[in-house]
């Protein structure tokens, strides 16, 4: 059984063999409710999840804005949410091997690496179920062609956007970046400059998938020579990027809205812009096929998938939100120089991607711009 395990850091990206995981998964959800119809209702689905009274959830959404988003849950049904917190990829390698070991620890799972979505798929590890808000979310639109409709909720979106420190770019750099900020990257008046993550994280890499091979004539990886030929500084994490942008230690950066939102807020002299289109690193949130609490996991899946729970996740990770009728009242939606995303999804189906592709092309990335 083959896993796609992005390695985190600069060395290397690979896929990995997980000896000893069994396809299915140490469980089944046959016989368990595939919508709250089948639960005998919502109340009834309520009592029976607080009976359970509590959940288990595998989140790779920061530890702040995830500790926010439960404590509503929390407080409107009086069950408690277990968090286990980290990246998208070791998280996910954790389930695997739990799964894998027979070990059914997780509830709940949320994390945005399309491919790892769809390996749990193929491996039986996630279910269908059908929410009362399924109708609310295209699937068409934000999973085009991915076979995960109802696998798999939506919660809010980072977009790729490349940000820059407008008090240590001058007004001639800034012209470039407003003009096209992602050919601006591959400008010698940028070299020495830039700061750029670890391409293993989904954001980072699906902005590179959307320029050099969705956007192949227009960028391309003659683009990304073009970057390496700056010598951008490499970092593992967009975080300290972020700080370090904001402090003016780097002038610009290719990374995600939602790491700048709170900084502009307070005041921070950044500003982004959006290639177009642009990558949209989605956060999903599946349903395991087997599960300690399985009452409360449908529930909280319902809770997640509402209007609500939708809203509050968008609010707390500032980022976008992926339901149909959702209204972008964002402060930073009203600042003078933004301009609303035209947002590519098409990172899950991209060809170049599929099988191996996924993990080939990271490595290719990372390979370039350490030339």
């Amino acid at each position: 059984m083959r896993i796609r395990k992005v390695l985190v850091g600069m060395a290397a990206v690979s896929s990995l063999l997980l000896a000893g995981c069994g396809g299915s998964g140490s469980g089944t959800s046959e016989n368990l409710p595939k919508n709250a119809a089948d639960a005998g209702g919502m109340d009834s689905l309520i009592k029976k999840a607080k009976e359970e009274g509590e959940i288990s959830l595998y989140a790779a959404t920061t530890e702040k804005s995830t500790t926010a988003w439960v404590q509503h849950f929390e407080e409107k049904y009086g069950i408690q949410v277990k968090l286990y917190r980290d990246g998208s990829t070791t998280l996910f390698q954790k389930w695997a091997q739990e799964v894998g070991g027979g070990v059914d620890n997780a509830d709940i799972v949320v994390q945005n690496v399309y491919q790892l979505w769809q390996d749990a798929k193929d491996e039986g590890w996630i279910t269908d179920y059908r929410t009362e808000n399924y109708a609310a979310y295209d699937y068409d639109k934000v999973l085009p062609g991915t076979g995960l409709a109802g696998k798999i909720y939506p919660l809010h979106q980072s977009i790729g956007a490349v940000a820059w420190n407008t008090e240590v770019t001058t007004p001639e750099q800034q012209e470039l970046l407003r003009e096209d900020p992602v050919a601006a990257l591959a400008d010698p008046a940028f070299k020495g400059r830039i700061a750029l993550g670890d391409t293993g994280g989904a954001t980072t890499a699906g902005n590179y998938a959307n320029v050099i091979l969705h956007q192949a004539d227009r960028y391309g990886w003659d683009w990304l020579e073009g970057v390496a030929d700056n010598e951008p500084a490499l970092f593992e994490s967009q975080i300290p990027i972020a700080e370090q942008l904001v402090k003016g230690e780097y002038a610009v950066t290719f990374g995600t809205d939602t790491l700048y939102n709170d900084y502009i807020d307070d005041g921070a002299p950044i500003e982004y812009a959006y290639p177009a289109p642009t990558n949209a690193a989605l956060w999903m949130v599946g349903l395991p096929t087997a599960t300690p609490h399985p009452y409360a996991a449908r529930l909280f899946l319902e809770w997640a998938s509402s209007d609500e729970g939708h809203d509050l996740m968008a609010t707390y990770g500032t980022g976008t939100g992926s339901r149909t009728g959702w209204v972008d009242e964002r402060a930073i939606a009203k600042e003078p120089w933004y301009s609303a995303p035209e947002v590519w999804y098409g990172m899950a189906t991209q060809p170049e991607l599929q099988g191996e592709g996924f993990a080939d092309f990271v490595s290719k990335v990372n390979a370039t711009l350490k030339k």
